[in-house]
């Protein structure tokens, strides 16, 4: 059987897409040693994690590091989460106490089916945010691929919220500037967050922080998590990117 397979039908995974995401990370053991190919086979082998699996998807490790890095207090927020996929976002924000949780994707039958269940969670499948008036909440999380988050930035203007975004360069960059996904120029990082940062203050917004995420994306981009809000603060953003870069 193969590795992801056994992972799910034994539940150290919930689905498959979080098996090949553990194996991938190197986080699974066969027999002691690491396996990271999702496709290996096994029958018997002594199958174990390398550590505890906290959230349905690695993005809630990323909201993690974002909340403890910019000390930020979830318990008894609303809170909206735009991109939600498989809930990783969702899920870490339910654990550090918020009390509901509106989810948007567009995207159907992704997000893991026990996180589906919470009565917390509003959830809203083939929905594009761009169409959407928001519910009245604390804070806006945005983790969305194949598209930049310069029109949902824009859609958010009037709203009062903080927000936290993931920055994937990989889609600000457009695909004549990278080669399979994968962007390793250090300058097109740079005039990524330097766009990105400039048009968030030029829709009125302030730039809270800026930090790497400790976790790559699936195919290996650094990422960026962006954390603004609606207050009228001037920030430093060369200093800030070159800070973040370094």
């Amino acid at each position: 059987m193969r590795l992801d397979h056994y992972l799910v039908e034994k539940s150290i995974a919930k689905t498959r897409s979080q098996a090949t995401d553990l194996i991938k990370r190197g986080l699974v053991l066969v027999n002691d040693t690491v396996i990271t190919k999702a496709g290996y086979d096994v029958s018997n082998e002594l199958i174990k994690l390398v550590e505890e699996v906290k959230y349905v998807s690695r993005a809630g490790e990323k909201l993690y590091q974002a909340i403890q890095v910019f000390g930020i207090e979830l318990l008894g927020m609303i809170v909206c989460d735009i991109g939600s996929s498989t809930g990783g976002f969702t899920d870490c924000a339910l654990q550090e106490g918020a009390k509901k949780v509106y989810a948007y994707d567009v995207g159907r039958d992704q997000m893991d089916l026990e996180l589906k269940k919470n009565p917390k969670i509003e959830l809203h499948e083939e929905t594009n945010i761009l169409d959407v008036k928001l519910p009245d909440s604390d804070l806006i999380m945005i983790d969305v691929s194949f598209t930049s988050i310069k029109p949902i930035l824009n859609h958010l203007q009037g709203y009062q919220n903080e927000i936290i975004a993931l920055i994937k360069p990989q889609f600000e960059v457009g695909h004549i500037h990278f080669k399979q996904g994968v962007v390793k120029d250090i300058k097109r990082h740079k005039e990524v967050l330097t766009d990105v940062l400039n048009y968030a203050r030029l829709l009125g917004f302030s730039i809270k922080g800026l930090i790497k995420s400790d976790l790559k994306g699936k195919a290996g981009n650094q990422e960026y998590i962006l954390y603004i809000a609606t207050t009228k603060n001037q920030e430093d953003i060369k200093k800030m990117i070159g800070d973040v870069l370094c």
